[in-house]
């Protein structure tokens, strides 16, 4: 076990010392920067310590946004910490531009990094420039048709598991055909839930591992990854996750929230470690039918990824592949949960295919894709993505907007380090865009060809910005797509999902992603009915 280090009386005021003059450079850029940028509208700064950064944290940042839309247009500004301010961007060109056009000038802020390299060691998440370039590269080839075609089967016979473990519950518990069950998650006291499909799928997809989810006690990683999110709401997280773009060091110092991720980190390493001990065997099992994503790293024609950055691609693909995809789940069977009329029409697209293969799933079943898709809109796993820019630039807008001073312009002028932000959940929720029923879990809306011309506007995965979008969009959003849809077809068809009592005590939590929980539970709890299948 990690222990935090000692802090004497003179290296505590040497750190308030250091804080004290990087808080003033903070503000003397900040005034620079603000002093060259345009001038633009936005909310009244109610904190200059925390800005608006706990108010997002607290509470479903969407709805803040959206509302700041309507009151200042499409882009404005927002106070930030330590009496920062972010331009919040929320026209489709701009968005285009920061995201394609020029995405390598628009980077992670240098706190940012810092928080991910603690996390996974570096990689594809913290790379910029021609060194993205060169790690994507070399994992792209694991993420083509084919291996998806092959990933599927695997996707679906990790679902398989879960079923059959649910359904001996209910035996042997003698409750049934009903019960209640925690969904999502952990993996504890036998009860097997979501996020064993997705380290299942993972571990054999990722690397022919079989992490033995199903068996009553998980690996210790499991464990290490659900642990995260249980004190994120602490006051040092929130002062961690508020002023680490501020002041990057912060995600140094021996904070509980960053100790643990050096746990993490200790966890994932010794699994890739592993992986990497006979690169040779890992290597040799590469082919168009059958491939799994390390060996495609290793495989890459690109051999210029060190054995550190291999390992910390690893780590991303363990933790990226156990968060996202258990939680986009957890939060559609929550909507289906509300929505039985949803919930039967895809039990009947479902008894149309007994055993649906990669391509039926991808593309003969559009109510299901439909799902998927409205689940991604109203379920972003990242609320808003932060960015800061490398040098000066000219974002141009697809509608000219007004400024603080009254000047229309169809251009925002942004300054070396002035910090931008794309508040995704707004983008995907706001009914501005989509319209008044924009808050709605509506699937249809994917399927009358009607969408608003403010959407078609909107370049991304199917109009959303949930994977980002251009050269550093999501690399994994097939593998993530296709999972989800093999797993969701394998339980709605052999279950009916009910809310634990009205739905109105289920909210969003924000750990690692945005998670969804019952009120004073540990995850989503539902009633669970077997359907009989024909």
């Amino acid at each position: 076990m990690l222990s935090l280090p000692s802090f004497n009386s003179r290296d505590l005021m040497a750190l308030s010392f250091c804080g004290g003059l990087l808080v003033i450079f903070a503000l003397v850029g900040s005034i620079i920067r603000r002093s060259k940028a345009t001038k633009l509208a936005g909310p009244r700064r109610t904190s200059w310590l925390w800005g608006y950064t706990r108010v997002l944290l607290a509470g479903v940042s969407g709805d803040y946004f959206e509302g700041w839309q309507k009151e200042f247009g499409d882009v404005y500004r927002l106070p930030s910490a330590v009496g920062g301010e972010e331009t919040v961007f929320m026209d489709s060109r701009a968005i285009s531009y920061i995201f394609n056009t020029n995405a390598y000038n628009f980077i992670r802020h240098q706190g940012g990094r810092n928080v991910i390299k603690r996390m996974v060691g570096g990689g594809i998440l913290t790379a910029e420039g021609d060194s993205h370039r060169r790690h994507r590269k070399s994992m792209s080839p694991g993420f083509n048709v084919a291996s998806i075609r092959f990933f599927t089967t695997i996707f679906l016979e990790a679902t398989y598991k879960v079923r059959d473990r649910w359904l001996a519950m209910m035996v042997s518990e003698g409750t049934g055909k009903e019960f209640v069950l925690n969904v999502e998650h952990c993996i504890a006291e036998n009860q097997t839930r979501l996020n064993a499909i997705s380290f299942d799928s993972i571990g054999e997809a990722g690397f022919s591992h079989d992490f033995k989810c199903m068996e009553a006690k998980p690996p210790a990683i499991v464990n290490t990854f659900t642990s995260m999110g249980k004190n994120s709401g602490d006051l040092a997280s929130i002062i961690a996750i508020t002023l680490v773009q501020v002041l990057p060091w912060v995600a140094f110092l021996p904070l509980g929230r960053n100790v643990a991720f050096d746990q993490m980190q200790i966890g994932m390493s010794s699994i890739a470690k592993g992986f990497l001990k006979d690169r040779k065997a890992v290597t040799r099992e590469v082919s168009d039918e059958r491939r799994s994503l390390v060996a495609s790293i290793l495989k890459a024609e690109n051999h210029s990824l060190t054995q550190e950055d291999v390992i910390a691609e690893i780590n991303t693909l363990l933790l990226a592949g156990f968060e996202t995809t258990s939680t986009s789940m957890a939060w559609c069977l929550h909507e289906l949960s509300m929505n039985p009329r949803v919930q039967q029409k895809l039990r009947d697209e479902f008894a149309k295919f007994p055993e649906p293969t990669h391509e039926q799933l991808a593309a003969e079943m559009p109510y299901l894709n439909a799902v998927a898709q409205e689940t991604l809109r109203t379920h972003p796993a990242v609320p808003q993505v932060p960015r800061q820019a490398i040098k000066d630039d000219s974002v141009p807008l697809q509608n000219p907007i007004t400024t603080a001073s009254g000047q229309v312009v169809d251009h925002i002028e942004v300054r070396a380090g002035q910090s931008v932000l794309i508040p995704i959940e707004a983008m995907n929720r706001s009914s501005l865009i989509w319209g008044p029923d924009s808050h709605e879990f509506k699937p249809e809306r994917w399927l009358d060809g009607n969408l608003p011309k403010k959407v078609t506007d909107i370049q991304g995965f199917h109009h959303l910005l949930t994977f980002i979008d251009g050269p550093r969009n999501c690399i994994g959003k097939n593998f993530a797509v296709a999972e989800f849809k093999a797993a969701i077809s394998v339980l709605i068809r052999n279950f009916s999902f009910a809310p634990l009592n009205d739905g109105s005590d289920v909210h969003r939590v924000l750990t690692l992603v945005q998670r969804v929980r019952t009120k004073g539970q540990d995850g989503l709890l539902l009633r669970v009915s077997k359907v009989e299948v024909d």
